[in-house]
C-alpha cells in the first residue's frame, strides 16, 4: 500500500457516520499504538480512542465535512497533507470564529512500509507570519 492510500483510508474514517463504518476504515490504516493529536482533544491512542474522537467531531459540528486541500507530501516515513473544513454553520473552534471555513494540516508518521499510520499531529488554521 502506498503512503496516499493510507492516507485515503485514514481520510476515509473522517467522513463516515457510523462507528462501525469509521472501525472499518481504521482497520486499513491504524495500529492499537497509533496516536492521534490536534490543538483541542486529548491524544488518542489506538483505533477505539480515535473513532470516539471522530464521533465527537460529527456531532459537535453536524454537517460538517473535511476535504483534501493538497497532495501529501512525503519523504522516508514521515508527510504533510493540507485540509479544509467546511460547515454549514460558522464554526467556532477553541474560542477562534472561523467562518464556514477552516484550513489546517496534519503531520504524518507511518509505518516503515507506508501501509500504517503511527502517529497524526493535526494543526488548525494557517501557518503565522513571521
Amino acid at each position: 500500500m502506498t503512503h496516499s492510500a493510507t492516507v485515503q483510508n485514514y481520510s476515509s474514517a473522517w467522513a463516515q457516520a457510523s462507528e462501525r463504518d469509521i472501525r472499518e476504515a481504521l482497520a486499513l490504516c491504524w495500529t492499537p499504538a497509533s496516536t492521534y493529536t490536534d490543538p483541542i482533544t486529548p491524544t488518542a491512542t489506538g483505533p477505539e480512542e480515535l473513532a470516539a474522537v471522530i464521533l465527537d467531531f460529527r456531532a459537535r459540528y453536524p454537517g460538517a465535512f473535511i476535504v483534501p486541500a493538497s497532495q501529501l507530501d512525503v519523504h522516508h516515513a514521515v508527510g504533510r497533507f493540507a485540509w479544509l473544513l467546511k460547515s454549514p454553520v460558522p464554526l467556532e473552534v477553541d474560542g477562534t470564529a472561523y467562518g464556514l471555513e477552516m484550513d489546517g494540516f496534519d503531520y504524518v508518521e507511518f509505518s516503515e512500509d507506508g501501509s500504517r499510520i503511527l502517529n497524526i499531529t493535526g494543526f488548525f488554521g494557517p501557518l503565522r507570519a513571521q
